[in-house]
């Protein structure tokens, strides 16, 4: 079985906002909502209660190429 690579809507590859993988996202391409510079204290926090009430599995990744804070939202792939 192969996984499919997942395209944003120009055609090209999506790539994931962190370089990582993530168990919530399990490969499925994600939306970065907003992203907090990690040298603020309260960084993770706000990430956290922005990806609280932003729902539909809205999580924090930690990008550490750039030491932020991201919060994304998985998208759904279309079969």
């Amino acid at each position: 079985m192969t996984t499919p690579i997942a395209r944003d809507a120009s055609g090209t590859t999506a790539s994931p906002p962190t370089g990582s993988w993530c168990a919530d996202c399990d490969g499925r391409p994600c939306k970065r909502l907003e992203t907090f510079p990690a040298g603020n204290p309260r960084a993770l926090t706000d990430a956290d209660r922005l990806a609280s009430t932003a729902g539909h599995g809205a999580h924090v990744h930690f990008a550490a190429r750039c030491d932020e804070f991201v919060v994304v939202l998985p998208e759904a792939v279309a079969a």
